[in-house]
């Protein structure tokens, strides 16, 4: 029995354009983005770092989803490596945003702690 090739190209399109909806979404509602560019204080930011921490772990846990796909895919399912490839790459991008979310959250984090007049409990 053939591969696919339609099904293969089918899922490598659809996990690229998954990232390209995924990654224009905003982490922090609209509020909360207005009160941080006016004038936030110690509990706005540590609201949004909280909010950066979570979507870091989510986009985390999503990268390590997509890495256990592909080390599934067998050489006989996706004999030139498109579908392994396609995976893989997502695994990656997914995992640069989630470390953009951690940083994100440290600065916002050190924000509040500034703030509030405490330094970093590290």
């Amino acid at each position: 029995m053939k591969p696919n090739r339609g099904k293969t190209i089918l899922l490598t399109l659809s996990v690229l354009a998954f990232l390209g909806l995924t990654g224009c979404s905003t982490v922090i509602p609209a509020d909360l983005q207005g009160k941080l560019a006016s004038n936030g204080n110690a509990d706005d930011h540590m609201a949004a770092a909280m909010l950066y921490q979570n979507k870091a772990g989510q986009l985390a846990g999503e990268a390590e989803r997509y890495e256990a796909v592909a080390s599934k895919v067998g050489l006989y399912e996706d004999p030139k490596g498109f579908r392994r490839s396609a995976l893989t790459t997502a695994a990656q991008e997914t995992r640069n945003r989630a470390k953009q979310m951690e940083t994100l959250y440290a600065a916002h984090f050190e924000k509040a702690q500034t703030m509030y007049g405490k330094k970093s409990p590290e």
